[in-house]
């Protein structure tokens, strides 16, 4: 498995290995705030009794405001043109939406406030998002794009699950001794110093000039919405959407249920959320060599495939070990999808437009994820107060049958809607990305272990 040092020397440019770096440097403290933070935004609200509709909204809302703030961070980079002066600010204001998050919640013992300043705290950051992806796509040598951003995620996974296993440590005890409120307060401080921290590496990270066509100030979100239906790409645009849609109307309910229904303690909650997002991480280094060789829409639906049997399979599955297994497996579908997704609209968008079109996806992409979870958290909440129990299913796993069928329906028909936007090599049948490539990697690995302690024997 390459390094990061390793990776680097491929590139030549020292501007752009620098770069290359610190974005690096700045994900890993993304990532150790997301994991002391942002992973418990959800049992912080319900501590304050926080209803399993208003749980759906953290996210709902969190994403609906993310799409409007890249929708209008692309607008306004068109006319500010300064991506690393506006990455920064946003940073610094995400960052000090925690402080408010717990503060003023504590203050008032009103789950609302958490919804509120989630939302504001995500928006900010993502007001700044269309400029950071255009930053790092003018950095990205293009044919190393998959294997670098395989590489950084799963280094940021390694750092997420460093941070999410102390945070889930230090709630797990404090709660034992009756200070739950109070390791909320340090592990809330601690994203605010993690997140703020992220404009050193900023800072020092190379921004190469940025371009402004003609065409991408001509080119406007109603155009957008009107090529939904008549191009590639915008018919790509909304098997995504409808994929985001189906799947957080499971999502957005999922963190209730674990704590509410299964009655999971933070330990074991911990555990259950930590694998699914650090196995998402580190097998995108599994995917990315295979969308670089293959295509991302191969990948995309290749790993698609296996969507309905993930929702499924939360219908069916309670045992804590089993949903362990259950999350690593998703932790690797997920993986191929998301990144797929990120690269197959590098791949298609011309770099001078990636800003103003990451927002407009977003913008579909956020309204799309929060019908899904408002949905899921109406439905499930409805069900909850009338105590609707039929054989396996009740207020929480009902909702999971349903986002399964329309999972299923959504990856039947939407698939075959678009096509790869490259020239790639001729893929392999399905058991080979499910079962042989996954195999022989195992074996390869157990492999260089066994060459590494033979040499280590010798000296």
């Amino acid at each position: 498995m390459m390094s990061l040092h390793s990776f680097l020397k491929k590139i030549e440019d020292n501007n752009v290995k620098k770069g290359l770096y610190y974005s690096v440097l700045d994900g890993i403290v993304w990532a150790v705030m997301f994991g002391l933070a942002e992973n418990y935004i959800v049992p912080f609200a319900l501590v304050f009794g926080a209803s399993v509709f208003q749980i759906s909204l953290i996210q709902g809302f969190g994403q609906l405001g993310t799409g409007i703030a890249q929708l209008a961070g692309a607008r306004f980079l068109h006319h500010f043109r300064k991506r690393k002066r506006l990455s920064i600010t946003c940073n610094i204001i995400h960052s000090l939406s925690w402080v408010f998050v717990f503060a003023v919640t504590v203050l008032t013992k009103n789950p609302w406030f958490v919804v509120l300043f989630y939302a504001l705290g995500t928006g900010a950051s993502n007001f700044g998002g269309p400029g950071w992806l255009s930053w790092m796509n003018d950095l990205m040598p293009g044919k190393y794009r998959g294997e670098y951003w395989g590489l950084r995620n799963r280094i940021m996974g390694i750092a997420q699950f460093i941070a999410i296993s102390l945070a889930g440590i230090t709630l797990f005890l404090a709660k034992r001794f009756g200070y739950e409120i109070f390791a909320y307060g340090l592990l809330f401080i601690a994203g605010f110093v993690f997140r703020f921290s992220s404009i050193f590496f900023l800072e020092k990270q190379y921004e190469p000039p940025m371009k402004i066509t003609e065409e991408s100030h001509t080119f406007k979100f109603t155009t957008f919405l009107q090529k939904l239906t008549t191009t590639n790409f915008g018919r790509f645009v909304l098997y995504i959407v409808l994929i985001s849609f189906s799947a957080n109307i499971l999502g957005s309910i999922l963190p209730a249920y674990i704590l509410k229904r299964l009655q999971f303690n933070y330990l074991q909650f911990t555990v259950v959320m930590m694998i699914g997002v650090i196995a998402s991480f580190i097998f995108m280094t599994y995917w990315g060599p295979l969308s670089d060789k293959y295509g991302n829409y191969r990948i995309l639906v290749i790993s698609s495939f296996s969507l309905p049997l993930l929702a499924l399979a939360w219908v069916l599955i309670r045992n804590f070990y089993l949903i362990i297994l259950l999350q690593i497996f998703g932790g690797f579908i997920w993986a191929g999808v998301n990144l797929a997704t990120s690269n197959f609209i590098f791949d298609a968008v011309r770099r001078e437009n990636i800003s103003k079109i990451m927002s407009y996806f977003n913008m579909l992409n956020g309204l799309g994820i929060f019908i899904g979870s408002a949905s899921g958290g109406l439905i499930s909440d409805w069900l909850l107060k009338h105590n609707f129990e039929f054989g396996i299913l009740n207020g929480f796993t009902t909702v999971f049958f349903i986002s399964a069928v329309l999972r299923l329906i959504i990856v039947a028909f939407g698939r075959k809607a678009f096509k790869e936007v490259r020239e790639t090599e001729v893929s392999p049948k399905i058991h080979f990305f499910y079962i042989y490539k996954p195999a022989f990697d195992v074996m390869s690995f157990i492999q260089d272990i066994n060459k590494r302690l033979s040499r280590k024997k010798l000296t």
